[in-house]
């Protein structure tokens, strides 16, 4: 969940999400699983309360986004929907992200690459031009707007671009992600003054 993110890293709290769904992808029934049944009526009256719930009485037990169990095990970057800047987590493939978490996977570039990428004012920009500001300055870090920014095709980036945003990746540093990320994209020094007064905004 968002609040298990800090500082760069995951401190799972110990939530957990129940998977409602068949392999089919509708729901289960409950009467083939009579323990689920049991836990899910003695919460009854809180599940029902949810917009989903309400929405979909006869589908009260649904969650609002279904759960796709082979996510938990893949790589994966996640990142939490508002916020000032980005915070761009990598997951190894311990945990299932919570519905107000987005999570980015590729069978292309390297994961701890992209988090570079990600991490860098070039992609705050590309979301910033899309995003509503919210109260506070705060950006809304979701899946169209992260659609938008625009990469070069991995097997494109040369390979000394490639160990330093590999490099950058795990560090979190946001000077050093726009260094390297302003080679990556082939700035120029007037470009690169641009994102530097944009990340002072």
């Amino acid at each position: 969940m968002t609040g298990d993110i800090h500082q760069g890293n995951i401190k799972w709290g110990g939530s957990g999400v129940i998977n409602p769904f068949s392999d089919g992808g509708g729901l289960v029934s409950l009467s083939q699983y009579p323990r689920l049944k049991r836990f899910l009526e003695s919460h009854r009256a809180d599940i029902s309360r949810r917009h989903v719930a309400k929405k979909s009485p006869a589908n009260w037990y649904r969650t609002i986004d279904r759960i796709y169990p082979d996510l938990l095990n893949k790589p994966k970057l996640l990142i939490p929907d508002i916020k000032g800047r980005a915070q761009v987590v990598y997951d190894e493939g311990n945990f299932y992200p919570h519905h107000n978490l987005y999570y980015v996977v590729s069978d292309e570039w390297d994961l701890r690459a992209l988090q570079a990428v990600l991490t860098s004012d070039i992609s705050h920009l590309f979301v910033s031009s899309y995003s509503t500001k919210m109260r506070g300055g705060y950006l809304r870090f979701q899946a169209q707007y992260l659609r938008r920014i625009r990469l070069p095709r991995w097997s494109d980036v040369p390979d000394r671009v490639r160990k330093a945003l590999l490099e950058a990746g795990g560090q979190g540093d946001v000077a050093v992600c726009n260094e390297v990320t302003a080679t990556l994209y082939d700035l120029t020094p007037s470009e690169k003054g641009v994102m530097k007064r944009f990340s002072a905004i």
